[in-house]
């Protein structure tokens, strides 16, 4: 079924997403700012057909609200069962930057685009409610808070998105537990379906908040333990989009806070097989 098909949610630019507890280990999600992630239009693909992926920036998942445009790109990858595509295809719009190419084999495919950093301030009142945004650490809040004065927090970011689809099927499907490269990544489990690893600089990241968006419903909060995985099984289904997003502690207070900012959207009904 084509994503495109489905109904999206309005989006909503005044307001802020409303979490639940909806399991055990799961806990109500922090306010939530603008992700970037990679939406395609469907995510079961025949072999031979042009596949279109819509890279957005949007408040709520999956609305697709403004669309980056290419040369803001530093990072674009596509491959089938491990092997590159041929050729990427980029189209600009208000709401997406389209991503598409030729499906020319079958397997599972995966789509990863990052960011070029971005500059800038956050207001001396608009510090602490940013901090909670990115679930900043204690180190980060001393750091900063220590400084004299109510100066305005200099900032940095990159956006890394990432999704998993099918051609035909799923089959081949060990390069999605392959890091490609970005600095803050989600992975797929070897071990165990619908088990992700988050990845810094390729290593795990245990004891990271992550949040899980459904495409319907509450978004839910959970965190990578000690081997940096985190399970997105029941209550959750279908579509969904996995976030997280690391700061990183500047050489001195006053400097750059710079921000890593990764996304991941799949659909847990068609996601690679772990060995169970």
């Amino acid at each position: 079924m084509r994503f495109s098909a489905l109904q999206r949610r309005p989006t909503s630019h005044g307001q802020w997403l409303l979490a639940a507890m909806l399991a055990a280990g799961f806990a109500a999600a922090p306010a939530a700012a603008h992700q970037t992630f990679l939406l395609p239009s469907e995510f079961a693909w025949e072999n031979g057909e042009e596949v279109t992926v819509d890279l957005t920036s949007a408040l709520s998942f999956p609305d697709l609200e403004s669309g980056p445009a290419q040369d803001r790109i530093a990072f674009a990858r596509a491959a089938i069962s491990g092997e590159p595509v041929g050729t990427l295809r980029f189209k600009e719009s208000k709401t997406a930057l389209r991503i598409s190419f030729d499906a020319n084999q079958s397997g599972l495919a995966i789509v990863a685009a990052s960011s070029k950093p971005r500059v800038g301030q956050i207001p001396p009142g608009d510090v602490d409610i940013y901090l909670d945004e990115i679930e900043a650490d204690a180190a980060v809040r001393r750091a900063f808070d220590a400084l004299p004065g109510s100066p305005p927090l200099d900032r940095s970011y990159s956006k890394h998105a990432k999704t998993f689809f099918c051609i035909d099927v799923c089959d081949n499907d060990g390069d999605a537990a392959t890091p490609v490269g970005q600095k803050l990544e989600f992975v797929a489990s070897k071990a165990r379906a619908n088990t992700f690893v988050l990845l810094l600089d390729g290593k795990p990241l245990a004891g990271k908040s992550v949040t899980i968006a459904p495409l319907e419903g509450e978004s839910i909060q959970t965190a990578t333990d000690e081997n940096g995985t985190i399970a997105a099984g029941a209550p959750l289904s279908g579509i969904v989009m996995l976030s997280a997003v690391w700061i990183t502690l500047p050489q001195s207070a006053d400097g750059v806070y710079h921000s890593d900012y990764a996304t991941l959207t799949v659909d847990l009904g068609r996601r690679p097989s772990g060995s169970e």
